[in-house]
């Protein structure tokens, strides 16, 4: 801050490290988001582009090719992943959508996936919790969602995990599968 008169040859300046001149802002506390709703975001996950003569990148890609194949898409161990392959997991944080954020989108297709299933078959399935996705780039995205869901149509509303085949492309959303989650062997 410096001041400077109008009259000529009169100059009375205030130099910065005057401290009664000048006052600091207090420090900006770090935002906490207390929200339950609000999206938490993991790290991005940063995978190798693959090489077929590097056989670590054909161990991996066999592994996930044969997780993705006997599960229909819907569980792969991707802790152990290291490239990129042609599917990813949800949850790494990755935007599928430019109109909303992730759990918004996933509470979408999810609840779309139970209304059509409600809808088809009579029964009256809740929300209850949910497991995990993997996603395939199509034309849009092909979600393989799993989650818990409880029918309250029938005598014993207990959870059970379903697994959902969605697809997104712009506005539409489509359901191609609906199940119970089969045993794993």
């Amino acid at each position: 801050m410096s001041r400077v008169s109008n009259e000529a040859g009169d100059f009375d300046i205030t130099k910065f490290g005057d401290s009664t001149e000048f006052v600091s802002p207090p420090l900006k506390k770090q935002k906490t988001d207390t929200d339950p709703d609000s999206e938490v975001k993991p790290e991005n996950r940063i995978l190798r582009r693959g090489n077929w003569d590097d056989p670590e990148y054909a161990r991996q890609r066999m592994i996930f090719e044969e997780q993705f194949k006997n599960s229909e898409g819907y569980d792969v161990d991707w802790s152990n992943v290291d490239y990129n392959f042609p599917a990813v997991n949800f949850d790494w944080g990755n935007d599928f959508d430019d109109q909303m954020n992730n759990n918004e989108l996933m509470k979408l297709l999810i609840e779309t996936a139970i209304d059509e299933e409600n809808e088809e078959n009579g029964t009256r399935l809740e929300f209850v919790n949910y497991v995990s996705a993997n996603v395939l780039g199509v034309q849009g995205f092909l979600f393989y969602i799993t989650f818990w869901a409880k029918d309250l149509s029938s005598p014993n509303p207990q959870p059970h995990c379903y697994q959902a085949k969605v697809r997104k492309f712009a506005d539409e959303i489509d359901v191609s599968e609906f199940r119970l989650r089969p045993t794993q062997e």
